[in-house]
C-alpha cells in the first residue's frame, strides 16, 4: 500500500476532498497542518514556491485537489468514480465546476461593497440551479452511492452552509433541491471528519478579520 500524507492549511477547502476520499476508502493516511505564515523548511523543500495542499505518496509530491483526489482513488481499493468511461468524464467534469463556486464564495467572503456581495451570490445561485437541474432526486450526485464528486463539492456547501446561517446571504433558500443534497454530503460521517474542531471559529475569525461587507454588517448585528 502507498504511504500517503496530505500536508495543508486546518481551513483549506481544496484539502478536504482529499480527507474525505481517504476516510471513505477506510485506508490508512496522516494529515499534516501547517500555519499560513510559519511554513517549516520541509515544506518549502517539497513544495518550492509554498504551494498548498500537496499530497506525499511515498515521499513523492503531488498538488492540485482534482489531481490529488484521482491518485488516491487509482491506488485504493473501491473506486469513488462509475465505472462507465462517459460517467466518469461527466464526474470530472462536475468535479472541474466545484472550483468555480469555489471563486464566487471566496468573493462573497471579501467583497468590500453589498452590491458585489449580491452580483457574486447571484452568479453562484445560477450555477448551483443548474446543478439541481441535473441531480434531480438523486441523494448524491451518482445515485445512491457517494463520489468524488459529492466530495469536492463538500467544502462548498461546508461554506455556503456558514454563510446562510452566520450572514444571512440566503443562497440556499430558493433552491431545495440543492440544499438537500447539501444536507445529504454534509451529514456523511467522512465528510464531517474531514475538518477540524476548530475549522467554524476559524473561519468566521477570517471572515470578521477581512473588513468584508458581510463582515461589517455581521458586526452590526452583532453590536445592536
Amino acid at each position: 500500500m502507498t504511504k500517503l500524507e496530505i500536508v495543508g492549511y486546518d481551513f483549506c477547502p481544496f484539502l478536504q476532498p482529499c480527507i474525505i476520499s481517504l476516510l471513505e476508502k477506510q485506508v490508512t493516511f496522516t494529515v499534516t497542518y501547517i500555519e499560513p505564515n510559519k511554513k517549516p523548511e520541509w515544506v518549502q523543500e517539497c513544495s518550492p514556491q509554498g504551494a498548498t495542499p500537496f499530497l506525499l505518496a511515498d515521499g513523492k509530491v503531488l498538488f492540485e485537489s482534482a489531481i490529488m483526489n484521482d491518485f488516491i482513488d487509482e491506488v485504493t481499493p473501491d473506486s469513488l468514480y462509475p465505472q462507465d468511461a462517459f460517467l466518469k468524464a461527466q464526474n470530472r467534469l462536475w468535479i472541474n465546476h466545484s472550483y468555480d463556486l469555489l471563486d464566487h464564495i471566496y468573493e462573497i467572503k471579501t467583497a468590500l461593497d453589498p452590491v458585489s456581495v449580491e452580483v457574486e451570490k447571484q452568479k453562484l445561485c445560477t450555477k448551483l440551479r443548474a446543478l439541481g437541474g441535473i441531480l434531480g432526486d438523486r441523494s448524491f450526485f451518482n445515485g445512491e452511492k457517494f463520489s468524488l464528486v459529492d466530495a469536492a463539492y463538500a467544502p462548498v456547501f461546508r461554506s455556503i452552509t456558514l454563510l446562510d446561517q452566520h450572514f444571512e446571504t440566503g443562497i440556499l433558500a430558493d433552491l431545495p433541491v440543492v440544499k438537500q443534497w447539501a444536507a445529504n454530503v454534509l451529514s456523511r460521517p467522512s465528510v464531517q471528519g474531514s475538518i477540524l474542531d476548530t475549522y467554524e471559529d476559524t473561519s468566521l475569525a477570517k471572515i470578521a478579520q477581512s473588513g468584508s461587507a458581510i463582515a461589517r454588517r455581521w458586526a452590526n448585528q452583532l453590536s445592536e
